[in-house]
């Protein structure tokens, strides 16, 4: 939503990166990934699924813009995770129907993300995310109401870079990562995404979980945490807080149509 009223650290230690993707070249997709079993929730909304491509010149570009309701819902997929985006959103939003939040449409963003070379993948997220915050901007100057952006894995760092990267004047309203894999500093003061989500989002929610071993191995280390597995190691903007889910989420694909998860995304967005 529009609001001119609102005012528009990543360390990089080269040694740590390394070390991270050969990690996770290792794992193998599935490990960020794997099968995504329905649920079985039943949500009110159909999702319209909306591709965001890579373009002959460089960049993404989205093939259609967001629906322009009063609320919206939209859902980012991670590694992989193209392959089952609709299935990964309905599982969502189904859990945040289920806690009382029923928008007026939703949203799957689905991105090539079917990429054996996962540091291909991660270095996407800033230009996907750029594109779901043009569409975010689109959608706002034909009199779109509110934006509940959520995301997985690398989609959460999606949904961060879109807050970075939107423009002066715009607010994402809600902003939900789930088990988002990137190092913790990158929310804090100096870190990279630390502006954008004080300057240009409404209410921030982390979801994080012990039992997120995946991210765990991944990102972090010393000095620093995994933003999914532990939060941030540090008091990020007013508008972020982590929410810890260890004892509903036993893993990394299970963020995807979580109670807790859900209920509190809900309990934010009926409370906004």
């Amino acid at each position: 939503m529009r609001d001119s009223t609102r005012s528009g650290r990543e360390e990089n230690n080269e040694t740590t990166t390394v070390d991270r993707r050969t990690v996770l070249k290792g794992l193998g997709a599935t490990a960020l990934v794997g099968p995504v079993a329905a649920t079985g929730s039943t949500v009110a909304q159909s999702v319209t699924v909306i591709e965001v491509e890579e373009t002959l010149l460089g960049g993404f570009e989205a093939d259609g813009p967001l629906p322009v309701v009063d609320e919206l819902f939209v859902f980012v997929h991670g590694w992989f995770g193209d392959t089952t985006v609709r299935s990964q959103a309905n599982n969502v939003l189904g859990s945040v129907e289920a806690g009382g939040y029923t928008p007026d449409a939703a949203v799957a963003i689905e991105w090539p993300a079917t990429n054996f070379w996962y540091p291909s993948a991660e270095s996407d997220t800033e230009d996907v995310g750029a594109e779901v915050a043009r569409l975010i901007e689109e959608y706002s100057d034909s009199g779109g109401g509110n934006v509940r952006l959520t995301g997985h894995s690398l989609g959460g760092r999606i949904v961060y870079w879109a807050a970075t990267s939107i423009g002066s004047g715009y607010t994402i309203d809600t902003i939900g990562g789930m088990g988002t894999a990137a190092d913790g500093s990158t929310v804090c003061p100096l870190g990279q995404w630390h502006s954008g989500i004080a300057d240009n989002a409404g209410t921030v929610r982390n979801y994080h979980s012990q039992n997120d071993t995946t991210v765990g191995s991944a990102y972090g280390g010393i000095g620093d945490t995994a933003l999914g597995t532990e939060g941030a190691p540090c008091d990020g903007a007013s508008n972020y807080t982590d929410v810890d889910v260890t004892s509903s989420v036993g893993g990394h694909l299970e963020y995807l149509g979580d109670s807790q998860v859900g209920s509190d995304l809900a309990s934010v967005i009926l409370n906004d």
